[in-house]
């Protein structure tokens, strides 16, 4: 009866926000959350991760960053995270090129600089 209680639990609080539109400004914002039990090891995780973006002349800045709030116990904020940069440019509706790196504020140092390319079919 505990797995199937904590199943649906985790079941019913994993779920995704949308962004919004703040106004005619091209400001968007959002979040989503995870909540997963991993019944091998008998842990329970909730991760939130809120995330900012901005279009300008067809190209997407975003910020992101992922929050532990829960592993076993209530650990929000005992690390700092990492907050994730994003420049995208849609070359096709079904192509993007885009430039991302992070910003350990844990460790104080800057993450890799990476360079892609992604295509959707």
């Amino acid at each position: 009866m505990k797995y199937a209680a904590l199943t649906a639990a985790a079941l019913l609080t994993a779920t995704s926000i949308q962004a919004a539109e703040i106004g005619a400004t091209g400001i968007s914002i959002g979040a989503s959350a995870t909540s997963e039990y991993n019944v091998d090891a008998e842990n329970m995780t909730l991760e939130v991760t809120p995330s900012m973006g901005y279009e300008l002349w067809g190209t997407d800045l975003s910020v992101s960053t992922d929050l532990m709030i829960y592993n076993d116990e209530f650990v929000f904020m005992d690390v700092n995270p990492t907050i994730d940069f994003k420049v995208g440019y849609g070359i096709w509706d079904n192509a993007e090129v885009y430039v991302e790196t992070g910003y350990d504020l844990e460790m104080e140092d800057m993450s890799d600089v990476i360079v892609g390319a992604t295509f959707s079919f």
